[in-house]
């Protein structure tokens, strides 16, 4: 027994250092065998009701070396522990004894990823205990590192590792290669090679860098925030996808993967919009929750001259099949908390696991003020019948002539919404008068107080 438990030590110790010294291959399968673990999406597809992954069927990477009991664990910080340790080597590289013997003796360093850094502390971050602020740091690290693991099964409840785990995963976007799929003390990657890494992180600067200095030439918060939300609007396209074997939540598909249209979810939105803030030094946050109708869903928070304010660029998407250059949307460009949560924007803050229970994040500062709003700042909220009527009928002109599809106002109070919205069917005979128009859509909102109809065409 002893010499058994000698040789799965040394056989660890050889696969953590040949581990290491590869930086490890891409195409690592993240499923695994263990069937009495809960695991969980740490942001699921929102067409499944659980949020749960099933393999997605690429070659297993590792394989488990542990003593005769199967205990096995990889200390916090990478290094192998006093008992028997687990080591997860790609099965195309199996290590031979000879192999073994001589992986032990190499000091190679480990793969050097360039990858975008943050100087400012989360919000997020700055609500957790000491001991939470250390997973997450730890977790972190880890990820950097391209580390499988940190800790053993049952250092952490589910609900404690899903917490800070999903921070990390929500609140960092520049580590846009690690994996939604979610199990106690394991890390995940959608790619593990790292000179990869290094050249996406190339592609996503690339335009990143861009939009962010075109950003620094304007002269308010408000104005930069608009320059990155109309080219997330502009330039993507929400895609219903299953996020665990691809990039659609992550920043890569947003600014770098090439496509002139980003597939993305409303992760993939709101990260880019965190990950832009970011770099031009704007205090932001990502916020999870869901859809009135159930669905996973995250946006934004942002912070412009000390009042916060919720920007959601994924429901601004008007997402065509077509894409119109000439089409954007407002809605929820810097809103208040009273216009979407608990209407649109349920369970904010939190994250519902494949048991049914909810895990809060962190609750977000509150958003109260309405003076950044779009329509605020651009003069477009109306206070009588008059005013708001003619301002209406002057977007749905403007929208037919050049070839747009939204025509957007707001008003001051429910009363005249329910005044203007009473005459929808006159909006839509008047839109009929313009050539090539067929008629509006109703896209109005009560609780932004939002009077909005799109232009239909022939």
């Amino acid at each position: 027994m002893w010499k058994n438990k000698k040789i799965c030590s040394a056989l660890a110790l050889a696969a953590a250092i040949a581990m290491l010294a590869s930086g490890c291959s891409s195409g690592e399968n993240n499923g695994d065998s263990d069937e009495t673990s809960a695991s969980v999406n740490v942001i699921g597809d929102p067409g499944s009701a659980d949020g749960t992954n099933a393999s997605d069927g690429s070659p297993v990477e590792a394989v488990t070396v542990t003593d005769e009991n199967g205990e096995a664990v990889t200390g916090v910080d990478g290094d192998v522990l006093s008992q028997p340790v687990v080591t997860e080597i790609d099965p195309a590289h199996t290590l031979s004894e000879d192999d073994i013997l001589s992986a032990m003796g190499t000091t190679a360093a480990p793969p050097q990823l360039n990858i975008s850094q943050t100087n400012t502390e989360r919000y997020g971050y700055s609500t957790l205990t000491a001991e939470e602020k250390k997973l997450y740091d730890d977790i972190v690290a880890g990820i950097e590192g391209l580390r499988y693991k940190i800790c053993d099964e049952d250092a952490y409840s589910l609900e404690e590792w899903s917490k800070i785990y999903g921070l990390v995963y929500m609140q960092e976007p520049r580590l846009f290669y690690m994996n939604a799929k979610l199990k106690v003390g394991k890390l995940f990657y959608l790619t593990k090679d790292a000179a990869a890494i290094n050249e996406m992180q190339k592609s996503i600067d690339a335009v990143a860098d861009k939009l962010v200095a075109e950003a620094n030439g304007k002269s308010s918060t408000f104005e930069k925030l608009k320059v990155f939300h109309d080219y997330l609007v502009l330039n993507s396209t929400f895609e219903l996808k299953d996020e665990i074997t691809n990039y659609n939540a992550t920043i890569y598909n947003a600014f770098g993967s090439g496509e002139p249209q980003g597939n993305i979810q409303c992760a993939g939105y709101a990260k880019a919009m965190q990950y832009l803030c970011d770099k031009a030094g704007i205090v932001s946050m990502v916020v999870t929750g869901e859809t009135n109708q159930g669905q996973t869903h995250a946006w934004n928070v942002i912070d412009i001259d000390g009042k916060w304010y919720n920007l959601d660029a994924t429901w601004d998407d008007p997402i065509l099949n077509t894409p119109n250059y000439k089409n954007i949307r407002y809605n929820f460009f810097l809103v208040p908390d009273s216009g979407i949560h608990n209407i649109t924007h349920m369970h904010v803050g939190q994250k519902k696991l494949s048991n049914g229970n909810y895990v809060t994040y962190f609750t977000p500062p509150a958003c109260v003020d309405n003076d950044q709003n779009y329509f605020v700042k651009t003069g477009k909220v109306y206070s009588d019948l008059d005013s708001a009527d003619n301002a209406i009928k002057a977007e749905i002109e403007r929208a037919a002539k050049d070839g747009s599809r939204t025509a957007q106002i707001a008003v001051s109070s429910k009363e005249l919404y329910k005044q203007i919205y009473d005459k929808k069917m006159d909006y839509n005979d008047y839109a009929k008068g313009f050539s090539g128009v067929k008629g509006v859509s109703d896209e109005c909102s009560e609780s932004l107080l939002l009077i909005e109809f799109d232009v239909i065409y022939n």
